[in-house]
């Protein structure tokens, strides 16, 4: 009779434990209808955030944690809304997890604090700051935009992003840029890696500068840039086509700085590095 007992309170508790589980991984889902000029602030400590366009003027967001240790609240207020991540005593690990999945109009203003977890935002045209310490932000598919993304120690990718104003800062995050083209395109790293592909397409001034990290610019023969590059202590290289011009602004050393033009010389391109290396090369 006592072995049927402690079985049956055995069987209770692992069926609470189950619920429990089941909860906090339980999507939980908040909505929204906002206007023109919108904006929306998201929060999160640890997990990953996607935000892609709703086709409407709502604003879905879906959040799904890890645990009973973390809990969102989301509010509206006029035409902002506020999404945040608390902790409830002391999670550790994926226990602080909280998957956000976010559905808003394209034109909203975006603003997304993530120490950890990958950011993605894909398609819209606003603008959007993203700031965190190790998390990864992915940008793609933007256009008429004003992106600011601060970095610590996460990676930093934009593709696919048009008539935008860029404005990347990280400590030791690589930046990988790919077909990305605005009025102006600004990334200032201190350890990490800059790598762009495209053609620098318009006329905008594109302003790349790292204190160690290497400097990787590749080009199509169409490109139609004013690039000067200047490494203090570090080397530059280039195997792109470019016509020589005197060098503006500070004297000339072989091997560690270049200028020239390609085409009209429609779009200003400056690379700058302390002694990291610095390529410029051909598609």
């Amino acid at each position: 009779m006592r072995t049927s007992i402690r079985l049956k309170h055995l069987g209770w508790a692992a069926a609470l434990a189950a619920s429990a589980a089941f909860a906090a991984d339980a999507p939980k889902e908040f909505r929204y209808t906002v206007g023109p000029g919108a904006t929306l602030n998201v929060v999160n400590e640890s997990g990953s955030i996607t935000v892609r366009p709703s086709g409407s003027r709502q604003v879905i967001i879906t959040t799904t944690p890890h645990s009973d240790k973390v809990q969102v609240e989301s509010s509206q207020t006029g035409n902002r809304i506020e999404a945040q991540t608390h902790l409830v005593g002391k999670p550790t690990g994926e226990e602080s997890q909280v998957d956000y999945v976010i559905q808003v109009p394209a034109d909203i203003m975006l603003s997304v604090r993530a120490d950890a977890g990958p950011v993605r935002v894909e398609k819209l045209r606003s603008d959007m700051t993203l700031d965190g310490s190790m998390a990864a932000f992915i940008i793609e598919d933007c256009s008429n935009s004003h992106i600011h993304v601060h970095a610590i120690k996460g990676p930093v990718t934009i593709s696919h992003v048009n008539n935008a104003h860029v404005e990347i800062t990280s400590l030791s995050g690589d930046v990988q840029m790919d077909s990305v083209s605005g009025p102006k395109v600004s990334v200032n790293t201190n350890r990490g890696n800059i790598h762009y592909v495209g053609d620098f397409s318009g006329s905008g001034d594109y302003f790349f500068t790292s204190h160690s990290g290497d400097i990787d610019v590749s080009l199509p023969v169409t490109a139609s840039v004013d690039l000067t590059a200047r490494s203090v202590s570090g080397s530059v290289e280039q195997d792109f086509p470019l016509q020589q011009k005197p060098h503006v602004g500070f004297q000339a050393t072989p091997g560690r700085s270049f200028a020239g033009t390609s085409h009209s010389g429609a779009a200003s391109v400056q690379l700058r590095s302390f002694s990291g290396k610095i390529r410029v090369k051909k598609q």
